[in-house]
C-alpha cells in the first residue's frame, strides 16, 4: 500500500456526512445562481459555492482515501479552480449558466466517490495503490474540466 494512504475506509456516518455536504454544496450553488437574468456576480458566487464545497469534501474525505493525499487534494484543487474559472472562460453569464453550470455537480461528486473507494492492495494500472495513482486522479480531474468547458463551447455553436 502507498505510504500516504489511509488504512480504514469511511463508515456509514461519514458517507452520510459527505452526502449532506454534497447536497448543501449543490443547493447553495443553485440558490446563488438563481437570479434571472443571471449576472456575472451571481455566476461567480454559484461557482464559488461549488469550488468551496469541492475543497471541503476533499478535506473531509482525505483521511480515508486510498489515493495518495497529494493527488486527491490536487484533483480537488483542479476541480475547484475549474469551477471558479468557468464564469471567466465563457462569453456571458447566461452561457455559463446554460453550458457549464449544468455540469458542476460532478466536481464534489467525483471527489466524494474517489474518497469513498475502499483501500486495496491490487496493483492494476488504475488501482489507488499504483505508483502513478495520484497523477491519474489529477488527470481525470483535468479531463472532467475539459469535458465541461468543451460541452459548453459545443452548445454555443449549436
Amino acid at each position: 500500500m502507498h505510504p500516504s494512504t489511509a488504512t480504514l475506509g469511511p463508515r456509514a456516518r461519514h458517507i452520510g456526512t459527505a452526502l449532506l455536504l454534497y447536497a448543501a454544496t449543490i443547493a447553495a450553488s443553485v440558490w446563488l445562481g438563481a437570479a434571472r437574468p443571471i449576472t456575472f456576480g451571481a455566476a461567480l458566487a454559484s461557482a464559488a459555492a461549488v469550488a468551496l464545497g469541492t475543497l471541503a469534501m476533499a478535506f473531509y474525505l482525505v483521511r480515508w482515501t486510498p489515493f495518495p493525499r497529494w493527488g486527491f487534494l490536487g484533483a480537488a484543487a483542479v476541480l475547484a479552480s475549474s469551477a471558479l474559472l468557468g464564469p471567466l472562460v465563457t462569453p456571458s453569464p447566461g452561457a455559463w449558466s446554460e453550458g457549464v453550470r449544468t455540469m458542476l455537480w460532478m466536481h464534489p461528486w467525483f471527489i466524494m466517490v474517489m474518497g469513498g473507494i475502499p483501500p486495496t492492495g491490487a496493483r492494476g494500472w488504475c488501482s489507488p495503490a499504483a505508483p502513478w495513482a495520484g497523477w491519474l486522479l489529477i488527470g481525470v480531474a483535468v479531463v472532467l474540466t475539459l469535458i465541461s468547458w468543451g460541452a459548453a463551447a459545443i452548445a454555443r455553436l449549436m
